[in-house]
C-alpha cells in the first residue's frame, strides 16, 4: 500500500480555498496512530465564564454546549439548502445529532422549522443566497448578494436575511463564485455578521475566495468548510467523500462537511452517523467547531 503523506497545514489551506480539499484514496485505508487535538497539535479548550445566555453573543448564546474534554477527532456535519424541500427538510431534522442545519432565509414558516430542529439537538446556520457565475434565479433564491448592486441593498438584503432565521449562531453562502470573490461586498457581509455577533462559514463554493479572509481580518469568528459531500450524487461517491471527512478529522483534529438534503445524501447520512462514535469521532455543531478552529473558549455542557 502506497505510504501516505498528508499535505503542510500551508498546502491544505491553498488547497481548501481553491475547493480541491481532498486527500488521496490511500488516506482512507491507512491507520493513523494518533487522533484528536493532541495529535492535531491543538490545544484544550478554555471554557466561557459563567454569565447570563443574554449576555452572549449570537454566536455563543444560540449554541449547543459540548463536552470540553473531550479529546476525540470532531467532525462538524451542515446540512444546506434546508426549509424548501419539507419532506426532505424533515428527514434532516430527524437525523441524530448535533448536526447543523443552514436553513434558507426565504423558506416558509422558518420559526416552526427551526424550532423542531433545535429541539431535536441540531445547530441553525442562516443560508444566504449569494452571486454565482450560473444566473439562474430558481437555483439562487430571491435577494441574493450581488457585485453589480449598490452597499445599502446588499446590506439591507443581508440584514433582513439574519432577521428571518431565528436562533441562528451564524451564516454561510449559498453558491457565490461570484461574490465571495468580491473584497468589497464580503467585507460588507463580515461587518454585518460581526455587528449581529455572529460566526461565518465560508462554503468556499471557488477558489480565492475571500470569505475567511474577511472576516478574520474584521475578527468573526470565522472556518471554511473541507468537503463537500455530495457534488456527485452517487451513493459510492457520497461514501468515498465521508471516509475524506473523517481522514482529516484524524489529521488536523476536526473536519467541516456540507451536504444537502437529497434522498442519497440523506441515506447515506443516516448510515454513517450512527457508527462515528464506535470510530472513535465526536460528532459537533458548528459553534464549538469554529471555537475550536479559532482557539477560542466554548460553551461547556
Amino acid at each position: 500500500m502506497p505510504k501516505l503523506t498528508m499535505p503542510s497545514p500551508k498546502l491544505r489551506r491553498r488547497a481548501l480555498l481553491a475547493g480541491l480539499a481532498t486527500f488521496p484514496t490511500a488516506a482512507l485505508a491507512t491507520p493513523v496512530p494518533e487522533t484528536g487535538l493532541r495529535a492535531a497539535g491543538l490545544p484544550p479548550l478554555p471554557l466561557i465564564p459563567a454569565q447570563p445566555l443574554a449576555d452572549l453573543p449570537a454566536w455563543r448564546r444560540n449554541a449547543l454546549p459540548v463536552d470540553p474534554n473531550d479529546t476525540r477527532p470532531k467532525i462538524a456535519i451542515v446540512v444546506d439548502d434546508c426549509g424548501v424541500m419539507r419532506d426532505n427538510t424533515a428527514r434532516a431534522v430527524a437525523l441524530p445529532g448535533p448536526l447543523t442545519l443552514a436553513w434558507f432565509p426565504f423558506a416558509p414558516n422558518l420559526a416552526a422549522q427551526t424550532r423542531e430542529s433545535r429541539a431535536n439537538g441540531h445547530e441553525t446556520l442562516m443560508h444566504m443566497p449569494m452571486q454565482a457565475r450560473i444566473n439562474d434565479p430558481y437555483a439562487l433564491g430571491p435577494d441574493p448578494l450581488r457585485v453589480d448592486l449598490s452597499p445599502g441593498v446588499n446590506l439591507e438584503r443581508l440584514r433582513d436575511a439574519i432577521a428571518a432565521v431565528p436562533h441562528a449562531v451564524g451564516l454561510n453562502n449559498h453558491m457565490g463564485s461570484v461574490a465571495t470573490r468580491s473584497i468589497w461586498l464580503m467585507n460588507i457581509v463580515a461587518r454585518q455578521t460581526r455587528r449581529s455577533t455572529m460566526l461565518f462559514l465560508d462554503s468556499v463554493t471557488v477558489a480565492h475566495s475571500e470569505g475567511v479572509l474577511r472576516a478574520e481580518a474584521l475578527g468573526v469568528p470565522t472556518a471554511a468548510r473541507d468537503v463537500f459531500l455530495d457534488d456527485s450524487p452517487r451513493p459510492g461517491d457520497i461514501a468515498r467523500q465521508l471516509a475524506i471527512t473523517e481522514a482529516i478529522a484524524r489529521h488536523q483534529g476536526y473536519a467541516i462537511a456540507i451536504g444537502h438534503p437529497w434522498p442519497d445524501t440523506l441515506d447515506a447520512l443516516e448510515a454513517w452517523l450512527p457508527t462515528l462514535g464506535a470510530k472513535g469521532f465526536a460528532l459537533w455543531p458548528i459553534a464549538a467547531t469554529v471555537a475550536l478552529r479559532n482557539h477560542l473558549p466554548i460553551l461547556a455542557g
